[in-house]
């Protein structure tokens, strides 16, 4: 478990004042509602080794609007799929996947939308099939969002993502699997200490339909409804995001967009990502020659828990 270090709420009174009414956010009983949730991720039986240091905790707690329960197990989905998962999350650091930062699939614009949620623009045609793949577009998302949710207004405003589809193409079509889209909505709907505002579609081809088929059957209905197709007319999507917080290639007032300025700051980022490998869920064999011989208190074998939250039960 980590060591915790004295938290500073860095958020400004007007920002507060929304995680007050939007997410039941209180400054009186935060600290209880951090520990609460520290004592229950410690007293987790088998071998979670959680990061629970306040300003790690509250992203979980502001993504689930300060429910204790869903704030728990957004936490052990966020540990079970690092676990399970080991083609997208072993060796996750920027460096890893460098050429799709510098390849500008994925920015952050350092911006936010009219309801104050950071934006983020992806350009799926920017994907070379033929150097990189869907795995490492994955990647490249986790460690994006990992890195922009440390902001605590992004965690109390969330997250609007801009995807535009200039480029894009059937054989990138061809290239992309139901199991990339599988993975990318349980990321986002059930892992992700984050909340997704909406999701505006710009410059879709004539084959969008077939695009959007593979994803469809895994989007819940809370994030069908927060998904808005633009084409290539921005005047709806200027009803979101003001002008002066976009690039002109979206009818902005901004510089268009450099594929290489995230790139620029995430691979500095390396470090911190090898720290964050440090925690997680550690793999649970079956001991049966050994039965019950180290039990916990309860009576129950550590060393025979299998890696999965959702067959045990936590007080």
């Amino acid at each position: 478990m980590t060591t915790e270090v004295t938290y500073q709420c860095s958020l400004s009174a007007d920002v507060l004042k929304v995680a007050m009414a939007e997410l039941n956010e209180d400054p009186n009983t935060r600290h209880i509602e951090v520990k609460t949730l520290r004592q229950r991720l410690e007293k987790y039986p088998g071998r979670l080794n959680a990061r629970t240091d306040s300003k790690f905790l509250l992203r979980f707690l502001r993504a689930r609007k300060f429910d204790q329960e869903q704030s728990f197990q957004l936490v052990l989905n966020y540990y079970t799929m690092r676990k399970d998962d080991r083609e997208i999350f072993s060796d996750l650091k920027p460096f890893c996947v460098r050429h799709v930062f510098e390849s500008g699939y994925t920015t952050p614009l350092g911006v936010r939308d009219k309801k104050g949620a950071a934006v983020i623009l992806e350009k799926p045609g920017n994907w070379d099939y033929a150097r990189f793949s869907e795995l490492d577009l994955i990647k490249a998302d986790c460690i994006t969002i990992q890195k922009i949710t440390e902001d605590e207004t992004t965690q109390v405003y969330g997250v609007t993502l801009l995807i535009d589809y200039t480029g894009f193409t059937l054989s990138h079509l061809t290239h992309t699997s139901p199991s990339f889209a599988r993975r990318m909505c349980r990321l986002w709907q059930d892992v992700f200490p984050a909340r997704l505002r909406a999701v505006h579609i710009v410059n879709e081809p004539a084959s969008y339909s077939n695009i959007f088929g593979l994803f469809k059957p895994f989007l819940k209905q809370k994030l069908l409804d927060r998904i808005f197709f633009h084409g290539t007319k921005y005047s709806g999507l200027h009803e979101h995001i003001d002008p002066d917080n976009l690039p002109k290639a979206y009818g902005g007032n901004c510089p268009d967009v450099v594929d290489t300025t995230w790139a620029d700051v995430i691979l500095k980022c390396d470090k911190q990502f090898e720290e964050d490998a440090k925690y997680g869920l550690l793999d649970m064999k079956v001991s049966a020659l050994q039965g019950a011989e180290t039990e916990s208190p309860g009576g129950v074998a550590r060393d025979s828990l299998v890696g999965t939250f959702k067959k045990l039960a936590v007080d």
